[in-house]
């Protein structure tokens, strides 16, 4: 344990524990996108479309909590406040999925990447774009 505490130490001495928090969390909720999808298809037998949004839209909430309270420590000082910036995060999240498909399309049908190469490709550029807009545009600290 005390070699945990010292690796987060180092890590935040040099400016990186927020973004291994970040990559630590959204791999959580990647994994929680994939089980939900796989449980609406499977037990509440949903159509993969609508097993798509919402295993997106909770994973997304999902990401919202834990970034809001491990990764960035964002305190809303209202109600008001916590709802802005949960919907400022689900509109970067929604802007992020159409980088995210028209990354996609342009890699498979125009560059012609196999779907494996371009998924990653697109999902690291996905990745890095949700992290600076959660980092600048969503859970911004106010001085």
């Amino acid at each position: 344990m005390q070699h945990l505490r010292q690796y987060k130490n180092w890590l935040e001495r040099k400016g990186l524990w927020e973004f291994v928090a970040y990559l630590f969390f959204g791999q959580l909720a990647t994994i929680a996108n994939i089980i939900i999808h796989f449980l609406c298809m499977g037990f509440f037998h949903v159509h993969y479309m609508t097993a798509t949004i919402i295993s997106w839209f909770l994973a997304n909430v999902f990401a919202f909590v834990t970034n809001k309270l491990w990764v960035f420590h964002s305190k809303s000082i209202s109600r008001f406040a916590y709802w802005t910036e949960f919907l400022r995060f689900m509109l970067f999240r929604l802007f992020a999925l159409g980088i995210d498909i028209s990354c996609m399309y342009l890699l498979r049908e125009w560059i012609q990447l196999g779907n494996g190469l371009a998924k990653v490709l697109t999902q690291i550029l996905v990745g890095i774009a949700n992290y600076l807009f959660s980092k600048f545009l969503v859970f911004r600290r106010v001085s």
